[in-house]
């Protein structure tokens, strides 16, 4: 029988299920977020000495060394020359390895995606063991952030009584050293060429008894490195190399020796998609034993009692802890192809949203006062915006679960004419503003054109929500939609924001650029004027004269879009 082909990453996560995982990280782990790599380090103080000499633009900062010194440059020489101290080398280190303000405004320094989803696995239990040549801590930064407390040897003096490994949670094992312990680093061939026996022996433990893939490592001047690995004569499990570009030939070699696999993926990507792959699986095996129809069910029957219902709660309270954890935070924000990756990330968040938004909306429906609090409370953390560069359209999705879940609970209100909770949602709820600063309110700002870029499909995604679990047929499902995003662009306006793309259809009269609502909100303020329940509950500003001098303008605003629409303008 022939074999299927699966990505490399959904192989990977299958084996992290059973096994437990070494992972070897490079310098490309880190650069990405401006981390210097140890040449450039070495580099940069070679320039400074050479600037403080007089000597000016030296061209090539090794080359000048030797000439100028006699012998090739090593960080012993280097930081003995410049600082007295280890508090010195450790200060001067620090400059090139620890973030300043401007750093973290820009998100720099800071654990890469590759970083964090490698602290998902150690999380997870499947990654025990973290191998960097890196001189950064941005692994154990990570590991912290996830809450693990790693085991660090950043010296082979560290390795003196370390515990059995199977006992620790995470170890992390700086191969070359790293900038808090100076006199650990390593960088020039000769430093690179062989290894103390003690880490040669911890070495030779790892790469026998666990599974390992690399990233962000090119193999070609770690000659002692090389070795442990060559040396391993036993293929327990499978072993893994991503680089975005082909592997020179000493890796592919190696990778030979191990009969490994090569994934021609950069270290945010290949890990972060495994750490997703595995979280999915795990997901269905442990977490998701239900349908969403059976969790609805079960909604409905908590909501039918009449008293707040904690197991709905607890349902509600585990999907949006669910959603909050999902990676899309973790970047990266840019790629080769970011329409196919925000295609990719799109696609799986509204698999992984789907349950949320049928809970919310069954709430919002069916629920009370007392029960909108357990699910709106969460749209502003939902839709904080991330700092960092990059693609717009890849940024603004870390955005959209909270224009989800204001949707899934805005059209199921209009739907039920539970007016206070349409107000609430459309108006409690604060997000930021990153073009004009400050804050306005979420349903304002977080439209589905700006989030996902597309209304028309968030429509779509949200129809089985209505029409299979709460029973509205079609045209209740597009009138209720309609009608709540009228009242979301009548917020807008208010708030000052533009109105992207809105996707409500035209009033059906010839040659009209209504938008179709409008005459049913008009039908509803001319029955009841102020007395509205959406104006007694605050929307507009509470009257009439203000809600119409607003449905004026966002009716013109409306039928000039469609005209330039229509005629292709």
């Amino acid at each position: 029988m022939a074999s299927i082909d699966l990505d490399p990453h959904v192989t990977l996560a299958f084996a992290l299920q059973d096994t437990k995982y070494a992972v070897l990280l490079g310098a490309g782990a880190s650069i990405a977020c401006g981390m210097p790599s140890a040449w450039d380090v070495q580099q940069s103080l070679i320039e400074r000495i050479a600037a403080a000499q007089g000597s000016g633009e030296v061209g090539d900062p090794e080359a000048w060394y030797t000439r100028r010194f006699g012998q090739a440059p090593s960080y012993d020489t280097l930081l003995d020359s410049l600082t007295g101290s280890t508090f010195g080398r450790q200060a001067l280190l620090k400059s090139f390895f620890e973030p300043d303000e401007t750093d973290r405004e820009q998100g720099r320094k800071q654990p890469t995606a590759a970083h964090r989803a490698v602290a998902r696995l150690a999380a997870a239990g499947s990654v025990k063991i973290v191998l960097t040549t890196n001189f950064d801590r941005l692994a154990e930064t990570a590991l912290r952030e996830a809450g693990i407390e790693p085991t660090i040897v950043s010296h082979p003096d560290d390795i003196s009584g370390l515990a059995p490994l199977h006992s620790l949670d995470c170890l992390v094992v700086h191969l070359h050293g790293d900038y808090l312990n100076p006199t650990s680093m390593l960088n020039t061939p000769a430093e690179l060429a062989a290894y103390p026996p003690q880490l040669d022996a911890l070495l030779d433990r790892i790469f026998d008894e666990y599974g390992l893939f690399i990233a962000g490592w090119s193999g070609t001047w770690d000659t002692a490195l090389r070795n442990a690995i060559s040396r391993c004569s036993t293929r327990r499990f499978p072993t893994f190399w991503a680089d975005p570009r082909p592997l020179s030939e000493v890796a592919q070699e190696l990778l030979k020796r191990r009969a490994g696999t090569y994934v021609a993926s950069d270290a945010d990507q290949f890990i972060g998609q495994t750490a997703d792959a595995l979280a999915a699986m795990a997901d269905i095996k442990h977490r998701r034993p239900q349908s969403t129809a059976i969790a609805v069910a079960g909604a409905k029957r908590a909501l039918e009692g009449g008293q707040q219902a904690i197991s709905l709660h607890d349902m509600l309270r585990r999907e949006l802890n669910h959603v909050a954890a999902l990676p899309l935070r973790d970047g990266p924000f840019n790629s080769p192809d970011s329409d196919t990756e925000h295609e990719r990330r799109l696609t799986a968040l509204e698999a992984e949203t789907e349950r949320l938004l049928a809970l919310v909306a069954t709430t919002a429906y069916w629920g009370n006062e007392e029960t909108d609090p357990w699910w709106l409370g969460d749209i502003e953390a939902l839709g904080a915006p991330v700092r960092s560069g990059g693609a717009t359209a890849l940024l603004n999705l870390v955005r959209a679960p909270a224009t989800m879940v204001i949707y899934a609970a805005g059209i199921a209100a209009t739907a039920k004419g539970r007016w206070p909770t349409l107000v609430r949602v459309l108006s409690q709820p604060q997000a930021e503003d990153q073009l004009k600063g400050g804050t306005v309110p979420a349903a304002a700002l977080l439209d589905p054109w700006t989030t996902t870029g597309s209304a028309e499909r968030m429509q779509n995604q949200l129809q089985p929500v209505f029409t299979e679990h709460l029973a509205l047929g079609p045209d209740a499902y597009i009138d209720a939609w309609e009608r709540f995003e009228y009242l979301r662009l009548l917020t807008a306006y208010r708030a000052g924001q533009a109105f992207g793309t809105p996707f409500i259809r035209r009033a059906p009269e010839a040659w009209s650029y209504r938008p179709a609502p409008a005459d049913w909100l008009q039908n509803e303020i001319d029955r009841d004027g102020d007395q509205h329940p959406l104006l007694r509950n605050g929307f507009a500003g509470g009257t009439t004269v203000e809600l119409l001098a607003a449905k004026k303008k966002v009716d013109e605003t409306y039928a000039q879009l469609h005209i330039r629409r229509t005629w292709g303008q």
